[in-house]
């Protein structure tokens, strides 16, 4: 099960949409002049300083906060829709229990002695090299995306062993029976046309697009279930932005 595409992850790291307090992120992600460029490093690296929260005694920075924020934001936040202080706080908050399941199923993973091979890691970099087009670009990016290349392989690492460890036990629980679909198929076949002219789509026309849907609904509550149980044993401290306690 894919969380989110690596590029989209990436990306987000730009701190476009969502600013928790104005040292922790930079009003723009256009190309800077030099002193803006030093202005935006000091503010990565600022966020990098404080923590959000710890897991297992695992730190979750405001860095990596941020870019969360960035990466569910636009299922609270509409083009043109007017940005208020809860629900900056509602997509915090929600960024933040992501984070805490991520590093609880990346911990898991490790502990089962999951690995990921260097070469895995390496091909990756290479397909993002390839995107940026030339060396020089990949470290502009690099650069305005507050980025080491260590810490964007840290990054790789993370989402292939949190995709190994969901595989398990996530998408190999889930279970879609013909049953099931033709359950499915009877309760909404009067709401499928497979045409302009409105003709309703059979069993089996509809079979792959109901076993998705099914299939999303499916994943979406085991992955519920799965937070709940990572979180029984584990010692989850939320920080305040400033780094304390709240």
């Amino acid at each position: 099960m894919r969380r989110k595409s690596l590029v989209i992850m990436i990306i987000a790291v730009s701190f476009l949409l969502i600013s928790c307090k104005k040292a922790e992120t930079p009003s723009t992600m256009m190309v800077p002049e030099q002193h803006q460029k030093e202005q935006l490093k000091r503010s990565f690296e600022e966020s990098k300083k404080v923590i959000a929260a710890k897991v297992n005694g695992d730190p979750i920075t405001m860095f990596n906060l941020i870019r969360e924020m960035n990466v569910i934001a636009g299922q609270y936040i509409r083009d043109g829709q007017q940005r208020t202080p809860e629900l900056d706080s509602k997509v915090r908050t929600n960024a933040l229990n992501d984070l805490i399941f991520q590093e609880l199923a990346v911990q898991e993973a490790k502990k089962r002695g999951m690995i990921v091979k260097p070469e895995t890691i390496n091909s990756e970099i290479d397909k993002i090299k390839a995107k940026a087009g030339n060396e020089n670009a990949f470290q502009e990016y690099l650069t305005n995306s507050g980025l080491t290349e260590n810490e964007l392989k840290q990054i790789i690492e993370k989402d292939q062993l949190f995709e190994m460890i969901a595989a398990r036990e996530i998408d190999a629980k889930i279970i879609i029976t013909d049953a099931a679909l033709r359950e499915r198929y009877k309760k909404e076949k009067s709401r499928m046309a497979k045409d302009s002219e409105h003709k309703q789509m059979t069993f089996e026309e509809a079979k792959g697009m109901l076993e998705q849907s099914l299939r999303t609904e499916a994943g979406e509550k085991r992955m519920r279930e799965w937070g709940k149980e990572l979180r029984k044993n584990a010692s989850i401290e939320i920080m305040a932005q400033q780094g304390k306690p709240m």
